[in-house]
């Protein structure tokens, strides 16, 4: 038994090290400058020193900052959707876990089980919806975050090349 215990212990260490804790975070737990690390610093730059553009970016320096306000501008809303989605989760789970505990008092009377097997049943689609709704939410903010990145780049990219043929 205490080698079982050791064994799940290191394996979880041998988890905790190798897996980024990234890979773990769940959607909108990170900040704008983490979701857009390369934009973040392009716009830092646009807003305090635009000289530090390139001399394609620089004479656009506006144009910049406008992309990165749309990318900024759009980051909000798809994080608070999906906290929105997250906290009807959590809330739809604890509704029917009390509804559960009313309807299944321990030990179940032989009176109550069909009451006690409908509400489990009723709590298992109910929860069933709400993690299919959370899972909707949270593909819908990668699908998101991904077009607004391809959409901010595709800008710069433009303004890049107007510089070049202008």
């Amino acid at each position: 038994m205490r080698r079982q215990v050791l064994g799940i212990v290191g394996a979880a260490i041998a988890v905790s090290l190798t897996v980024p804790g990234s890979a773990l975070a769940r959607a909108g737990d990170r900040t704008f400058a983490e979701t857009y690390p390369a934009a973040t610093a392009l716009c830092l730059r646009a807003t305090a020193h635009p000289a530090t553009l390139g001399r394609k970016l620089e004479p656009q320096a506006a144009a910049v900052i406008a992309a990165c306000q749309t990318l900024d501008n759009a980051f909000l809303p798809l994080v608070s959707t999906v906290d929105a989605a997250e906290a009807a989760l959590l809330n739809t789970i604890a509704a029917q876990k009390l509804l559960v505990a009313t309807a299944c008092p321990r030990p179940v009377p032989t009176s109550e089980k069909a009451a006690c097997q409908t509400a489990r049943a009723t709590a298992h689609t109910t929860d069933a919806a709400a993690r299919s709704t959370r899972q909707t939410a949270v593909t819908a903010f990668h699908t998101a975050i991904e077009a607004n990145r391809t959409t901010f780049w595709s800008t710069i990219s433009s303004l890049r090349s107007t510089a070049t043929t202008a």
